[in-house]
């Protein structure tokens, strides 16, 4: 006690906060550097997978602006877009497909103008108030079922009848305003669906003593004063083919596009589907550096190192080390199921570098793109085809690429690749548990009924690299994901870091406390004891004196 009174300069006083900050801290110092050290490696972490998941979605922004992987490779052209138009359907493969198009005739609407009036006021109903304006399907000679009926006893002036006529669906109507300003005349003009189907005409009828009979006589309505043109169906001719329209647009022409009729012709218009080679230019650049700035900053991300500050957050994580694999394996896995061979980007002048990066050779690719644009088309972009045009494919989900043969093998019973297939409501559907489920090809009923015992067609499906890309960063972005799952275990390490510098904190207080208050008594006996020995020596050198006196 002595030496640790004399250490401590007792005598002069002690520094008790300081002594117990300092001994707290000889006890806090090495678990907060534990703490520090964990917090850091585990914000390294999370800051990591920020990094990748953020070149991650670059890379998948810069992939959907090339376009729909189906489309993105051909684009539709007329040699007149202003007589006629062809396009791709959404969510189908475009096809190939070169064609002569002669447009004999657009489809119209039945159309009925009705005799004028002189005045916007003037009684539709004249002296008849029980007329009845009945628009009928069909034309005259070959009437239909009623349509609409419209009492003119209570729609009685030319605005309201426009007005009624508008809220019944299919059907437009409008007031044209001719004549002079000094003698105005107001036709009433209404409107139909286009199409010979869609014909209508206008009938007025009289009712008395629950007898229906035509109405004529005085008034706006004068059974067949009316001009009534009735509606045509468009007609096209594709490559001789005489095809019948309701409107002016064919779609099941052919499979995946639209044929859009926009003028008579006086010669024929050639329709194709091109090589889209600007497309497929801009998509394997965007894939080239994408997946190299992709590879850099997982390298980066992944560097090991004994240095923590050049040491990567996610060094060492099997998550990551999946995923450089998955990479690695697209520079190399074949595209298969675009025809009979399986085809690389070695064919198109990509080559892999020894750190694992891209490089495209554009000469190699140049020519690839001239000679071959059909296997560009396949490694890049997914394609789908039926050597039978008649069928299409529905959906592929799942289904492993490759080639598939549909064929029927008795009466009724459909397979594919020779393992058995349903076939109902016009779709053949693949059997769960083989390579080809998920894949569901639209079967006309005419051919699923008709077709010989022994019939068949190839289907070829092709994954290119770009929905493979798709589904990597679909992938990545699933909240389950090991990725994601790395950062979000992460993120809740933080948090319990959080609660045990709560307890540290709060378990350093209360020694600090204890030391304090340890310090705060011993320095209280220390005065004390220094109080008594004042005053003994002042004792003692007192009564020396006397004695020596």
């Amino acid at each position: 006690m002595v030496d640790i009174v004399n250490t401590l300069n007792a005598g002069a006083g002690i520094d008790i906060k300081s002594l117990a900050k300092n001994l707290t801290d000889s006890v806090r110092l090495p678990q907060q550097a534990a703490l520090e050290t964990r917090k850091s490696a585990l914000t390294a972490t999370i800051s990591s997978v920020g990094k990748i998941m953020s070149v991650v979605n670059t890379f998948s922004s810069a992939i959907t602006a090339v376009g729909n992987p189906q489309s993105f490779q051909r684009t539709p052209a007329s040699s007149d877009p202003t007589k006629v138009r062809m396009d791709f359907v959404d969510g189908t493969t475009a096809p190939t497909f070169t064609g002569k198009v002669a447009v004999t005739r657009l489809a119209t609407e039945t159309s009925v103008l009705f005799r004028p009036l002189t005045s916007l006021d003037d009684d539709l109903a004249g002296t008849d108030t029980n007329r009845t304006l009945t628009l009928m399907a069909g034309d005259a000679s070959a009437p239909g079922s009623a349509l609409a009926t419209i009492d003119l006893k209570l729609v009685n002036t030319l605005p309201a009848l426009r007005d009624r006529i508008n809220q019944i669906p299919g059907f437009e109507a409008t007031i044209i305003k001719g004549g002079t300003e000094a003698a105005p005349l107001y036709y009433l003009g209404m409107k139909g669906k286009l199409g010979e189907e869609n014909r209508f005409f206008v009938t007025i009828t009289t009712t008395t003593d629950d007898v229906v009979s035509d109405a004529s006589g005085s008034g706006f309505f004068l059974n067949g004063a009316e001009v009534v043109r009735q509606g045509n169906d468009a007609l096209i001719e594709v490559d001789g083919v005489q095809i019948a329209s309701t409107t002016n647009d064919f779609n099941d022409v052919l499979p995946g596009l639209t044929i859009t009729a926009l003028a008579t012709t006086s010669s024929e218009v050639t329709l194709s589907s091109n090589y889209n080679i600007q497309g497929l230019s801009d998509a394997m650049v965007t894939i080239v550096s994408g997946f190299n700035l992709m590879l850099e900053t997982i390298k980066t991300e992944t560097t090991t190192n004994v240095d923590s500050k050049t040491r990567g957050g996610l060094s060492n994580n099997s998550a990551i080390r999946s995923l450089l694999g998955e990479l690695r394996r697209f520079t190399t896995q074949g595209i298969a199921g675009f025809n009979d061979g399986v085809h690389t980007l070695a064919e198109l002048g990509v080559r892999t570098n020894r750190d694992g990066s891209l490089s495209l050779d554009e000469v190699v690719f140049a020519r690839a793109l001239k000679q071959t644009p059909d296997i560009v088309e396949a490694v890049l972009a997914s394609k789908k085809q039926i050597t039978d045009t008649r069928l299409s494919i529905v959906s592929s989900t799942g289904a492993q690429p490759g080639k598939y043969q549909s064929s029927k093998s008795e009466i009724g019973q459909w397979k594919i690749n020779n393992e058995l297939a349903t076939a109902s409501a016009g779709r053949l559907t693949s059997q769960a548990g083989s390579l080809a489920e998920g894949l569901i090809i639209r079967l006309p009923a005419d051919l699923e009924a008709a077709a010989p015992v022994g019939y068949s067609t190839t289907v070829y499906f092709s994954k290119g690299l770009i929905e493979r890309l798709n589904e990597m960063f679909k992938s990545l972005s699933n909240s389950q994901s090991s990725i994601q799952l790395t950062s979000t275990n992460a993120s809740k390490s933080l948090s319990d870091i959080t609660l045990e510098q709560t307890k540290l904190d709060t378990k350093m207080k209360a020694i600090e406390d204890r030391y304090l208050k340890q310090f705060t008594q011993m320095n209280s006996i220390v005065s004390a004891g220094n109080n008594t020995q004042s005053s003994l020596k002042t004792f003692i050198d007192s009564r020396t004196a006397g004695l020596r006196g």
